[in-house]
This record gives C-alpha cells, sequence and structure tokens, in this order.
C-alpha cells in the first residue's frame, strides 16, 4: 500500500472547515439579494439602511474568515492544502468586500436613479453567488462528481464574460449620451465595481477547480 493511501485512511479528517466556509457562502449569498434591493430603489433612506444591512454582513463576514484562519492555526490535519484553504477564505471575503464597496459608492454619490444595467450586473452576481454556494457544500463530497463541481465553476466564468459585455456596453452608451459629467463619473464608478466583484466571483471558480484538480 503507498504511504500516502495508507495515511489518508488512518488519519481522521478534519471536518469543522466545510460548516464555515459553507457558512461563508451563505452570508454572501444573503448579501447579494441585498445589493439587488438597493440597485432598485432610488429612495436614499431605504439606500442607507440596507447599507448598513450589507455592512453588518461584510463584519459578520470578518469574522467568519478570522475564525477560518485561527481553525487553520491550530488544526494539524486539513482536508485540503492549508494554502487553498487560505486562498479559498481569502475569496470568498473578497465577494463580500466587492458588494459592500459597491453598496458605499451607492450610498456615497447618491445618485438620482441608477442604470437598469446596475440591476442586471447584481442579478448575474447573486446567480454567482448561488453557484459559489453550490460549489462550497460540495467540497466535502466532491470525489464523488466532481465533474458536476467543474462545471459550476464553467458557469462561474460565463456570468463573468456576460458581465463584462454587460459593463462594456454601458461605459460605451454612457460616454456617448450623458452630458452631465459629475453623473458619469458617479454611475461609472459604481458599475465597475459591481463588475469587479463579478470578477472575484469568478476567482473563487478558479480556487476550487485549482482543488478540485488537486484532490480528485
Amino acid at each position: 500500500m503507498k504511504l500516502n493511501t495508507f495515511f489518508s485512511k488512518v488519519v481522521p479528517k478534519e471536518s469543522k472547515f466545510y460548516p464555515i466556509l459553507r457558512s461563508m457562502s451563505d452570508n454572501i449569498f444573503a448579501c447579494s439579494e441585498l445589493l439587488i434591493a438597493l440597485t432598485r430603489t432610488d429612495d436614499k433612506d431605504v439606500r442607507e439602511d440596507l447599507r448598513k444591512h450589507i455592512k453588518t454582513l461584510e463584519t459578520k463576514g470578518d469574522h467568519m474568515l478570522m475564525t477560518l484562519f485561527d481553525e487553520l492555526n491550530n488544526t494539524f490535519i486539513t482536508p485540503f492544502d492549508r494554502e487553498d484553504l487560505n486562498a479559498l477564505g481569502e475569496k470568498l471575503d473578497d465577494v463580500l468586500d466587492g458588494m459592500h464597496s459597491a453598496a458605499k459608492r451607492i450610498a456615497m454619490y447618491q445618485p438620482d436613479s441608477l442604470p437598469p444595467q446596475s440591476v442586471q450586473l447584481a442579478l448575474l452576481l447573486k446567480n454567482g453567488c448561488e453557484l459559489i454556494q453550490t460549489a462550497v457544500g460540495e467540497l466535502d463530497t466532491m470525489k464523488k462528481s466532481p465533474k458536476a463541481v467543474k462545471e459550476i465553476c464553467s458557469q462561474l466564468h460565463s456570468l463573468e464574460n456576460q458581465a463584462d459585455d454587460l459593463y462594456e456596453h454601458f461605459i460605451t452608451d454612457i460616454f456617448k449620451n450623458e452630458k452631465d459629467g459629475i453623473r458619469l463619473i458617479k454611475l461609472k464608478e459604481i458599475m465597475q465595481e459591481l463588475e469587479r466583484t463579478t470578477d472575484k466571483a469568478d476567482d473563487v471558480g478558479k480556487i476550487i477547480k485549482t482543488i478540485i484538480v488537486k484532490y480528485t
């Protein structure tokens, strides 16, 4: 029997990381739903209330990330390489930070209205967060269905491409038609932050795909 096969059978696997990662992905999904509501309203008071809720989830996510790091420091045997678990936690937190950053910009700049493309980007982001939820939920059993998890990662990349196209069309249109320079800058920054966050969701998929390659 090969040594690594022997150890894989006799060394107990630490499963406490999976609930932490699932909680992080659930938190991200909850935040994406709030972000959709934020892009759909022009009411300044409602915007501020939603921003505060998003900030609460962002803070909660920071605590979850710290818990993950603490467990990594205190655990001898981890289910995946420490570097991969660390990277996955950080990338999940990056998605949350991106949504919080977009929410802050909306609250600070207070545009009279947001373009419909902002809602479309937020919806793509929610779809991405839902895919992340599913992929993270399959990590502990991915050896049984690696193709399914890889497909989820491919879908995340497809959503990121859709977001890129949407953002590029928006930029082309706003520079062509918007006459108010200040409004143009405000909307560009908000939309750019939303699009960047879809990139971060794709980064989560890339880390998960790396884990699949190593462990299946």
